[in-house]
């Protein structure tokens, strides 16, 4: 339910029932978590919001929009019965499992704001608090949790925002952005309409192989974390500074190209050898902002740590389906040199860090995974960052019917303090960088990113 403000009133708090089950329909009732899953066992939900511009009045958006909205729901969930579930802890089990019971629900809140939408789905920095109304949030308990739950916001005469909590454990960026596209399918073309074969999920847990025994690593992790023997299901519970400021920045494919460019001439100038890769768009992007970020921040940290994931689906030995629904993405912890990052090729030196890091991936992506949930227990905050999000989840292509989103915002990087990457509202080929950062950082970000690319554009027209 949305938190309190001023600017909200909530109108409904609604409970959507997957429609009843055809032959077609996915009918599984229980869903046992893979080690994939458990690494995210506590960790807080995804908040995303999608905000749709149309001028229309509130009674269009209560007797029109919403009732399609809710409809479109229901007819969703029967492919996708987990998520109107429950994570449980049975007390005869070693792990949680997803539990969906005949009659469980989706809860969706029906809110109204009086906040100025246009504001909101900006990509100037606003204040991270404004957003949290808009989202629904997941009471947890130490036994059970809800999987998802949703709301809608009415801005009159300026449009809607539709936003998530998904819970981490059942979602990665890829299976939460499926359904989503899902919804907004069937709410476009009709209840009637079948999912193509790229929103048709796939939930068979026996495609994932653990024969290092990952499951143990990381249930004994979280067992011991606050230990020992902890069961709970509670959901860490991250509060981000009243001063957190969330902000939205773009590369074009020009701008990447000239990062490029110059990256590739300063490994020329600083490496006997040239690396045997090229940067790619998502080293480039994710090198140019950590290094932005390390800048605004001034870190006086020996080292800087930067996490990056790895959606393993097509990685794994069998590769599995690419609508595998659940968790599918392991990590690694790159180790970098603060004083390196902040010279002036730091971006070049952020880029071969990260590139190397993807290209150790071919060895094995899940080498070293047993380890992952240690290492993240026990980073200390300060030099640390991870990247959330993914281009290729092509959030903007989410249309209920009304068109691509005007602004996407992922709003749970003001909890996590990570930086999200997305594809371009414009559908451009560009990048869009989400940051989150106190108040008192934001002109110097906005400046270093700003001078950055225009100095990167210059040096590359020179060596063109």
């Amino acid at each position: 339910m949305a938190q309190s403000d001023p600017a909200v009133k909530v109108l409904d708090v609604c409970r959507v029932a997957p429609m009843p089950h055809t032959p077609n329909s996915t009918a599984q009732t229980t869903l046992p978590l893979t080690f994939f899953d458990v690494l995210w066992l506590r960790f807080s939900p995804n908040q995303r919001l999608f905000f749709y511009e149309f001028p229309y009045p509130e009674t269009t958006l209560i007797d029109t929009i919403l009732p399609k909205l809710k409809h479109s729901l229901s007819a969703t969930l029967q492919h996708y019965l987990p998520l109107a579930g429950n994570l449980t802890w049975p007390p005869d089990s070693g792990k949680p499992i997803i539990q969906y019971n005949e009659g469980d629900t989706v809860s969706l809140t029906v809110a109204k704001s009086e906040a100025n939408f246009y504001h909101l789905s900006g990509s100037i920095f606003r204040e991270a608090e404004k957003f949290y109304h808009l989202l629904p949030s997941l009471p947890a308990s130490k036994t059970t949790v809800p999987v998802l739950a949703l709301q809608v916001n009415l801005f009159p005469d300026a449009g809607l925002s539709i936003g998530y909590a998904a819970h981490h454990v059942v979602f990665d960026g890829k299976s939460i952005s499926m359904f989503m596209q899902s919804w907004a399918s069937i709410c476009r073309h009709g209840d009637g309409s079948t999912l193509t074969s790229e929103l048709t999920p796939f939930f068979d847990r026996t495609v994932i192989n653990d024969p290092s025994d990952i499951e143990k690593a990381y249930l004994d992790g979280w067992l011991a974390h606050n230990g020992p023997n902890n069961r709970s299901l509670e959901i860490w519970d991250v509060k981000a500074p009243p001063d957190t400021m969330l902000g939205t920045f773009q590369l074009t494919q020009a701008n990447i190209e000239s990062i490029k460019k110059w990256v590739e001439a300063k490994w020329l100038e600083k490496h006997i050898e040239k690396p045997a890769f090229h940067p790619s768009t998502f080293a480039i992007t994710s090198a140019y902002t950590w290094v932005c970020l390390i800048k605004t921040r001034r870190l006086t940290t020996k080292k800087v740590q930067l996490v990056i994931s790895i959606d393993c689906r097509a990685r794994l030995e069998p590769p599995i389906p690419s609508t595998y629904f659940g968790n599918c993405i392991t990590g690694r912890i790159i180790d970098a040199d603060t004083n390196k990052l902040m010279e002036d090729y730091g971006v070049a030196q952020a880029a071969r860090e990260i590139g190397e890091a993807v290209r150790g991936l071919d060895d094995g992506v899940l080498n070293g995974a047993e380890e992952l949930i240690s290492k993240l227990l026990s980073i200390q905050d300060g030099g640390f960052l991870s990247i959330a999000g993914s281009p290729r989840l092509e959030n903007y292509n989410t249309d209920f019917g009304w068109g691509r989103p005007k602004k996407v915002e992922l709003v749970s990087i003001a909890k996590s303090g990570a930086f999200s990457l997305s594809d371009s509202k414009d559908g451009n080929g560009g990048i869009e960088i989400g940051v989150v950062l106190k108040k008192h950082e934001t002109e110097a970000f906005a400046s270093l990113f700003a001078s950055g690319l225009e100095y990167h554009q210059v040096r590359g027209k020179l060596r063109d």
